[in-house]
């Protein structure tokens, strides 16, 4: 039961993640393609940006700790 538990705390934070990371990747494309030469679009979107690498770390953590339970 705990061995599924972080396997899904790691699958779905790695999911999130990659969500979080295309959602932000195609605004950023999105606006840019609109902006004036040297303006950057990245900056109303650091939050996201934190977000999705927490999330990741998350995974990655999650991740270390079911593989050391198996062991």
């Amino acid at each position: 039961m705990r061995l599924r538990k972080y396997l899904n705390l790691s699958d779905l934070s790695l999911a999130a993640a990659a969500v979080v990371g295309s959602y932000v990747l195609a605004n950023v494309y999105i606006i840019k393609r609109t902006l004036p030469a040297n303006a950057c679009p990245v900056q109303s979107y650091d939050k996201w940006l934190y977000l999705a690498i927490v999330l990741a770390i998350v995974s990655f953590l999650a991740d270390m700790f079911d593989k050391r339970s198996r062991v």
